[in-house]
C-alpha cells in the first residue's frame, strides 16, 4: 500500500490518501474503514437528463464523490471493496444527501476521514504501509 498524504491532528481526527498496491492491501482497508467514515475518490455515476420535449437520455460520467460510510461490502472475488453511503458534498451530477456506492479496487487512489483515529487503526495502518512486513508476509519468512 502506498500513502499520499496523511494528516492526523492531536485530536485524532483527519484524513489519509492511499493507493492499495495489492489484494492484502484490499484487506486491511476493509478493517480501518468503518461507518460513519468519510471517503473520496473518483467514480462513474449514470445521470439521467430530459430535453424540452421531454424525452430523457441518460448517459454515465465520471466525477469525484465523498460519500459518508453507511455499509461496507468487501467482493473476494473481484477484490473490490463496495462502500456505499450519502454523498456529503454537492457538485453537478449529485446532490448532498443522495446515495452512492464507491468501488475501491487495487490501483485506485483514494481518501479517508475519520473524526479519530484511535490507536488501533493507526496500527494498522502503519503495518500496511511497513514494506519490510510486507516483504517477509509475501516471502513467508
Amino acid at each position: 500500500m502506498k500513502q499520499f498524504k496523511r494528516y492526523i491532528d492531536k485530536d485524532g481526527a483527519g484524513d489519509v490518501t492511499l493507493v492499495c498496491d495489492e489484494a492484502e492491501d484490499m484487506w486491511h482497508v476493509y478493517n480501518l474503514v468503518r461507518v460513519g467514515d468519510t471517503v473520496r475518490c473518483t467514480t462513474i455515476r449514470k445521470v439521467t437528463a430530459e430535453s424540452s420535449t421531454g424525452s430523457t437520455s441518460s448517459q454515465r460520467v465520471h466525477t469525484t464523490l465523498s460519500v459518508c460510510v453507511e455499509t461496507v461490502d468487501f467482493d473476494g472475488v473481484a477484490c473490490i471493496l463496495h462502500l456505499k453511503g450519502k454523498s456529503v458534498a454537492e457538485n453537478e451530477y449529485v446532490k448532498k444527501g443522495q446515495y452512492h456506492t464507491l468501488d475501491i479496487a487495487v490501483g485506485r487512489k483514494f481518501q479517508l476521514s475519520k473524526q479519530c483515529w484511535d490507536s488501533i487503526d493507526l496500527d494498522r495502518l502503519n503495518l500496511a504501509l511497513d514494506v519490510c512486513f510486507n516483504m517477509l508476509l509475501h516471502n513467508k519468512i
